[in-house]
């Protein structure tokens, strides 16, 4: 018989469980430099490597959360969780590129129902009057894992070379089915699992009867969509003025930019109730406009300390956006569509992950670095003050 967990115990599994998925998943990416090259690659082929994980993921979503709804939310972390497993574990026996691009596509498929299934629960049990703050939990699980898999990928493959990283991962994901095999029940309404199942799984019915205001959830995508649009568009010209003008080293570079993640990670945790007390959209345009710090930073401000201090601030708005961003999802959605909203709210999120790259091959050669990362600056400035604005017409109405 499985032991029962408080609500909020449940929120701490979910946390962990993705936060091992994170790991695992950037765990490998600092194996990938050394091993394109050992293969007479240039690191252009790496984008190809996160292009086939973000293709993957986008094509999948809509059904993976469509199946959220329909199967539930614990079987899809499962069978995501399972998928790593298999796909990290065999990765390091094939020494063929095209192979690797391959199998990081279906991880991308795989790893597609995660996010909606742990967003759905946390959202499931979570109390409306503490939705920001639980969902930041699980936020900061993502954050956590996005910052010490790089570290620990990078210090296993100097000591044991690149199979290890990719090993572990598998170890660390297995790890996770286990604790939500063991510990996290299902936490689907009742009413909409015993839904019909031809009904459950119309995932049209999103658009047929979509979150209200539709106006509401067309702003929340266009927030996710620019969101890490603007971060990986901007990736290459911030490298380019950092290591090349600035003459910064892999250290510092790691230094700057691990200081805004555990901050980011930091604030999730603890802010993350901030939307619950002063309302979504504020905390959502304020976080935007304070996000710009990063970009601003790396464009005019060289100085070791100076951009640390900003990548400090910049950190900061991720506490502010992203936990207040995931509950108005569900703030405006019928809790019979929590899986397929947040399996668009994945789609959005991967297209920007691939629009962004494509964006930066195109103009990151033909432009200065300093006016890519003015427009960065520009999206997002504008994107925080048309939420702003809108929070002034509209206080999104929580779901009891």
């Amino acid at each position: 018989m499985r032991r029962t967990y408080a609500p909020l115990t449940i929120i701490l599994l979910l946390g962990f469980c993705v936060m091992m998925m994170f790991i695992g998943h950037t765990m490998p990416y600092p194996v990938m430099a050394p091993w394109l090259k050992e293969l007479g690659l240039g690191m252009g082929a790496l984008g190809w490597v996160s292009l086939s994980f973000s293709l993957g993921n986008l094509i999948a979503a809509p059904f993976a959360g469509t199946l959220v709804d329909r199967w539930g939310r614990r079987p899809m972390l499962i069978l995501g969780l399972l998928t790593m497993v298999v796909i990290n574990a065999v990765s390091p026996l094939f020494g063929s590129f095209p192979v690797f691009v391959l199998l990081r596509f279906v991880l991308g498929i795989g790893n597609a129902g995660i996010m909606p299934a742990a967003l759905a629960a946390a959202a499931d049990i979570a109390p409306p009057e503490q939705r920001g703050r639980w969902l930041g939990i699980v936020g900061g699980g993502v954050s956590l894992g996005t910052i010490f898999g790089p570290t620990v990928g990078g210090v296993l493959y100097d000591a044991y070379g690149f199979g290890m990283p990719f090993y572990l991962s598998a170890v660390l994901a297995g790890l996770a089915v286990v604790c939500v095999w063991l510990m996290v029940p299902e936490t689907q309404p009742v009413a909409a699992a015993d839904a019909p199942p031809a009904e459950q799984m119309r995932f049209m019915d999103v658009f047929r009867n979509p979150p209200r205001p539709l106006s509401m959830f067309l702003i929340l995508l266009w927030v996710d969509f620019i969101w890490v649009y603007a971060w990986v568009a901007t990736e290459p010209a911030a490298l380019a003025l950092l290591y090349d003008d600035a003459a910064y080293t892999a250290t510092m570079f790691g230094v700057v930019v691990g200081a805004l993640g555990l901050t980011a990670a930091v604030s999730e945790l603890w802010l993350g109730n901030l939307s619950d007390r002063y309302g979504r959209l504020p905390l959502i345009a304020v976080g935007m406009i304070v996000h710009v710090t990063w970009y601003v930073g790396v464009a005019y401000f060289s100085d070791y300390g100076t951009l640390i201090g900003l990548a400090l601030v910049s950190g900061f708005s991720v506490g502010l956006v992203t936990p207040a961003l995931s509950a108005a999802y569900f703030d405006i959605a019928d809790p019979s569509q929590f899986g397929r909203i947040a399996g668009i709210k994945e789609m959005i999120y991967s297209l920007g992950g691939i629009l962004g790259p494509l964006t930066a091959v195109i103009m990151t050669d033909r432009i200065a670095p300093q006016i890519i990362l003015l427009v960065g600056t520009i999206l997002c400035v504008i994107t925080g003050v048309v939420v702003a604005l809108v929070a002034t017409r509209h206080r999104i109405t929580q779901r009891v």
